[in-house]
């Protein structure tokens, strides 16, 4: 078929206004399918991660990333099987053992009433009240219930075949996407997305470097201390503190709270100086990691002011909810970079905004 002349031009506004109602309807799109969006999102966030290592893997294999990314896919479907499983079997565990001592807990409940503020509390009669709500509510969730674990299924199914994809043909569909760009602009736009794969790949070398390096050292901190299960709770720690502002505080309520439950409690008597005493090791750490491990390898390319932090992490929460809450950080500083290269159009300014800001 004969390539016909291109005789429909769009002027600069028509341009606009096509830019604009893309834009709304791409928004209108999101707000009605966020939870398939979300998916998709966090399938490109974990190819992104593990595109590394697919090149890496596929180096040993005669260059096949096919077969890199399958044995990538198997192995994490094995250990996350084995992590389900040794989850499931401790839950079932814990599950026998609270039904055992069920009765002994509504016996002491009854026995000793709870009175706040001069009030007595019937403890066991509102359990048995919320139980009874839950088991008559049962048959109108059922379907519900059913319903979602369908749909969760299919979410999950697509998140891997999605995942699978970007990091098989994840560099072709990137180069098919820089076709788009024209000519003229392509070097700029290349050296854009540079510095933001410098960014994002900076944040996620230092959040992975963190996880250990704070298990470790908390762990080794509270063996010091006489604290049991220290390594359980130093592993927790590692992982909570990737959560901005929300992980610090929860790995030490949490650590405090193991502590002043153990029976003798470590350290002293006292819950004021167990509890003191672990908060300001925490304390402690969390110095440690802001002015020495996160500088060194994380770097400034990813540093926020505190006030632009706090509103970023209430944004991602609110927009995508977990996921949202530990993409807060490094999509900040992309949009931080973004911003920053934007004003340098709107000067005219003939010099191009790099990653790592320019010391005075």
């Amino acid at each position: 078929m004969q390539m016909p002349p291109v005789t429909i031009h769009f002027s600069t506004r028509f341009k606009w206004l096509a830019v604009l109602l893309v834009c709304i309807f791409a928004y209108v799109l999101y707000t009605i399918v966020h939870d398939v969006v979300m998916v998709f999102f966090g399938a490109i966030v974990v190819a992104y991660i593990f595109y590394p290592v697919i090149t890496w893997l596929a180096g040993y294999l005669r260059g096949s990333r096919m077969w890199a990314t399958v044995i990538l896919h198997g192995v994490i479907g094995v250990l996350l099987t084995l992590a389900v499983q040794q989850f499931a079997t401790s839950l079932i565990l814990q599950i026998e053992l609270y039904r055992q001592d069920l009765p002994q807990i509504v016996a002491q409940l009854e026995a000793q009433p709870v009175v706040v503020l001069g009030m007595t509390i019937d403890v066991s009669g509102e359990i048995k009240k919320a139980l009874t709500e839950v088991v008559a509510t049962l048959p109108k969730e059922g379907p519900h219930l059913f319903v979602g674990f369908i749909e969760g299924f299919l979410h999950t199914l697509t998140f891997v075949i999605t995942s699978f994809y970007l990091l098989l043909n994840g560099r072709h569909l990137v180069h098919q996407i820089a076709q788009l760009v024209p000519d003229i602009h392509r070097a700029e736009v290349r050296f854009v997305m540079l510095q933001i794969h410098s960014i994002l790949s900076g944040y996620i070398r230092g959040t992975l470097l963190l996880i250990p390096i704070m298990a470790v050292l908390t762990s080794i901190s509270l063996w010091f201390l006489g604290v049991d299960y220290a390594v359980l709770i130093g592993i927790v720690s590692g992982v909570v503190e990737i959560l901005p502002i929300v992980g610090p505080w929860s790995a030490a309520a949490f650590a405090v709270t193991m502590a002043i439950f153990q029976n003798p409690m470590p350290i002293s008597d006292s819950v004021v100086v167990v509890a003191g005493t672990i908060g300001g090791i925490y304390l402690g750490l969390r110095m440690f990691e802001d002015y020495v491990i996160i500088p060194a390898v994380v770097g400034p390319a990813v540093h926020l002011h505190p006030i632009l932090v706090i509103g970023a992490i209430l944004s991602g929460a609110a927009v995508g909810g977990i996921l949202g809450l530990f993409l807060a950080i490094p999509v900040t500083s992309v949009l931080q970079y973004l911003l920053r290269w934007l004003y340098a159009k709107l000067v005219d300014d003939t010099t191009l905004p790099t990653a790592q800001p320019t010391k005075h």
